[in-house]
């Protein structure tokens, strides 16, 4: 039980707004419960009513934020901090509150992720109920009340702004279906749709939206503002006989699209990792399988297949319904056509196609926009035409590219990619000769 003198060393209000005098109950980290005897000399019965005083019901629900702010207040490191209003949800109100009434709120915890705390209340009046309702807090240090006027605070309830120069959002909005593992950590603003289910030891960064049905499984780390489509499945166990429940993860990067229905499995092999870079699209159906490394700005089109320990470099494009045989890398600014087969590695800067793929062109737009000079990017057809338009080998096009050709950085990664594809077996460098 905490006295007034106790809930004013939690929460920074003061009469006439200290709209609660006792806490009968505290149960930390879970659950609160105060009251507020209503009097006749409160200050604001003279104006609402005259000759019928109500309490207003914005100072009901205040009275029940407050019991939620020494709830959340009294948590393990929320200690000094300050309790915002950050919005409210199915707020009702049954009867009104009148003087004489002894108002009685309980309050229970929802969700405490990072800043962010939601909570479920109850107000009572001679054990009826008078108001209930959900309520958002954004948690923050004190020091935060010295900001001046123009820094001033934003409300709603679909974002919480503390200023041009305080930047605290709010916008974590949980739909009461979804089914989060109290292991899992989520960033501000993140947005969880109905009936999702985040599975153990997941964190989730600021800003990303995960959209209804999906499901985010064990360990698995995503990073900002991310984009997960309906019925998408992360972190799924991989698909792999040698797999035996050892720890292994999946990490996703930032600024992610993962549209509908997509499955991206984790690693297998003890301590292992899946692992997405940032700002790639993947499209409907697609899956990802263990242990696969994708780069960042990597568009992949419908229903694309990519096997286990396969390398995907940065700013590849596939297009719909491509297979990816496994451990097949693919080079930077590679363009694959739909319905390809993939079996073996495919160079940088390349345009693939067919059943298994050739390379059937220089993907010359994907040099210019990424910023390739005209000299180097000449230099570089010249290079193709010899690996693939002459009547060379591979060992004799190499050859002649470093005797007639003007070294360049992407020029030698180009000759230490396809020389790497040589000591691998059947055109996978990534895959082991076999003996």
């Amino acid at each position: 039980m905490l006295d007034v003198e106790q809930i004013r060393d939690i929460l920074p209000h003061r009469y006439p707004f200290l709209l609660i005098d006792r806490i009968l109950e505290l149960v930390p980290e879970k659950s609160a419960k105060g009251y507020k005897n209503v009097t006749i000399n409160e200050e604001f019965f003279e104006g609402h009513f005259p000759g019928h005083a109500v309490m207003p019901g914005v100072l009901v629900c205040e009275s029940m934020a407050q019991v939620a702010g020494v709830l959340l207040l009294s948590m393990t490191g929320n200690q000094g901090k300050l309790a915002y209003f950050g919005g409210m949800d199915r707020v009702r109100f049954r009867k009104p509150v009148v003087p004489g009434d002894s108002l009685v709120t309980s309050v229970e915890l929802i969700a405490s992720r990072g800043n962010i705390g939601k909570v479920k209340a109850i107000a009572r009046v001679d054990g009826e109920v008078v108001c209930e309702g959900e309520f958002i807090f954004a948690l923050v240090e004190r020091d935060r009340m010295q900001a001046s006027a123009d820094n001033a605070v934003d409300v709603s309830q679909t974002g919480y702004s503390l200023g041009k120069d305080m930047k605290t959002e709010i916008r974590t909005d949980i739909h009461p279906t979804a089914i989060i593992d109290p292991s899992a950590e989520l960033g501000q603003g993140v947005v969880v749709g109905a009936y999702s289910i985040i599975g153990p030891n997941v964190q989730i960064g600021d800003g990303t939206h995960i959209y209804p049905h999906a499901i985010i499984e064990s360990n698995t780390i995503i990073g900002n503002d991310c984009t997960i489509e309906s019925k998408a499945v992360l972190g799924g166990a991989p698909q792999d006989y040698k797999f035996k429940g050892e720890p292994t993860f999946l990490k996703i990067g930032s600024s992610n699209i993962i549209r509908e229905c997509v499955t991206i499995h984790r690693a297998s092999g003890e301590g292992g990792s899946t692992i997405i870079g940032d700002n790639n699209m993947l499209m409907a159906y697609c899956h990802i399988g263990h242990n696969c490394v994708l780069g960042s700005n990597i568009t992949m089109a419908n229903y694309v297949g990519i096997s286990g320990h396969v390398l995907v470099e940065d700013k590849v494009v596939f297009g719909g319904f491509v297979g990816v045989h496994q451990n097949v890398r693919i080079g930077k600014y590679a363009m694959i056509g739909g319905m390809s087969k993939v079996v073996q590695d495919v160079p940088p800067f390349a345009m693939a196609d067919g059943r298994p793929t050739k390379v059937c062109d220089l993907n010359v737009i994907g040099l210019r926009r990424t910023g390739v000079t005209p000299k180097v990017r000449s230099e570089i057809r010249l290079a193709y035409k010899l690996l693939y338009r002459s009547k060379l080998n591979m060992s004799q096009a190499l050859e002649a590219i470093e005797n007639d050709i003007e070294p360049s950085e992407q020029l030698q990664y180009l000759l230490d990619f396809l020389r790497n594809v040589r000591k691998g077996y059947g055109g996978r460098q990534l895959e082991a000769p076999r003996t």
